[in-house]
């Protein structure tokens, strides 16, 4: 290794400490850039939103894993292809719900469980393994990058600009649009507080059909009902009911201390001798570095923040960055090999 820049910043002003992005540094053996799912309803594991939890349990599972790899005391933590690392990394959440005596109630309530995507770059031997559940992303050798963004992320960012359009229109603030689509993206159309401006059945009505209408274009091949649930119950009553099923076109992985089916989980490997970079980076990142190294990943970052402030444009989001925290958390991890 030659080079290591790293860069990681939580997304809630003057919070650092709320980061739910981890990172795994381990030169000569491993890199990773672990993405804690926001949290839905305030849960707590050991003092540690759920999302915090979760990153941070699979943050140390990989570095236990990438410290025993030749070990032949240590069988059960040898690499043997991305679906048993992908389950050792669950099986360390379900211990941490075990040790909380959380578990029955996570098995009874997927609004309760914590969840991360990973990417990981693992170099064993002669060969760089790459291993990743969810949509970070990872850069080699400037050029092959491998992203899975889900399509279902599509369906409640639309319902977030539909609806901050609908009352941009009826002259509200920015501030008032964010605050409104947030309420309708986060829990649906039918979920809103029943004192809100939200709760109202014609402004739920038109904001419905306005967020179904631009979903069937956007997503053609995309059951009506899918769309539908995601539209009504949001982020926070709707899209565990898709979180790691193969049935639901917009199923999706997510690495929760439960089984991922093998659909969802991406492979890579390389030869080490090819390998001039690599770069890891969270979905924080919405546009990727001209060049390697944390200076053009940030220069990309402040283009889309010119650009797209709310994300309601090409940079289309779930969250947007508001007077009181950027759009999402975001890390950038670059190795230069050569």
């Amino acid at each position: 290794m030659r080079q290591l820049e790293a860069f990681t910043l939580g997304k809630k002003f003057g919070q650092p400490e709320t980061n739910e992005d981890s990172l795994v540094v381990m030169p000569n053996l491993g890199y990773a850039v672990i993405d804690g799912v926001t949290d839905r309803n305030g849960t707590r594991y050991g003092g540690m939103l759920s999302g915090q939890f979760a990153s941070r349990t699979v943050k140390r599972a990989i570095e236990t894993f990438l410290l025993a790899q030749g070990q032949a005391d240590q069988p059960e933590l040898q690499f043997q292809g991305g679906e048993h690392f992908i389950a050792y990394l669950g099986q360390a959440i379900y211990d941490g719900y075990v040790a909380h005596g959380a578990l029955k109630a996570v098995e009874a309530d997927w609004k309760l469980r914590g969840g991360c995507t990973v990417m990981a770059a693992l170099l064993l031997g002669d060969r760089l393994e790459v291993v990743a559940v969810g949509d970070s992303g990872i850069r080699i050798n400037g050029k092959d990058t491998l992203q899975v963004l889900k399509p279902l992320d599509d369906v409640t960012a639309i319902l977030r600009r539909e609806t901050w359009r609908y009352f941009e229109a009826q002259g509200y603030s920015a501030e008032e649009c964010d605050q409104h689509a947030a309420s309708m993206t986060w829990q649906g159309t039918r979920n809103q507080p029943a004192d809100s401006i939200t709760a109202s059945a014609e402004i739920v009505a038109a904001i419905e059909r306005r967020a179904l209408r631009a979903c069937r274009q956007h997503l053609p091949s995309v059951p009506e009902q899918e769309l539908l649930l995601l539209i009504q119950h949001g982020i926070s009553h709707g899209q565990g009911r898709f979180q790691n099923v193969t049935e639901p076109v917009l199923g999706y992985g997510g690495i929760d201390g439960f089984a991922v089916p093998s659909r969802f989980i991406e492979t890579r490997s390389y030869l080490l001798d090819d390998i001039e970079t690599i770069e890891l980076f969270s979905d924080g990142y919405f546009k990727m570095g001209e060049g390697f190294g944390v200076a053009a990943w940030e220069a990309a970052f402040q283009e889309v923040e010119a650009e797209d402030l709310h994300k309601i444009g090409r940079y289309l989001s779930t969250k947007g960055t508001t007077a009181s925290q950027l759009t999402d958390d975001r890390s950038y991890l670059g190795v230069h090999m050569k």
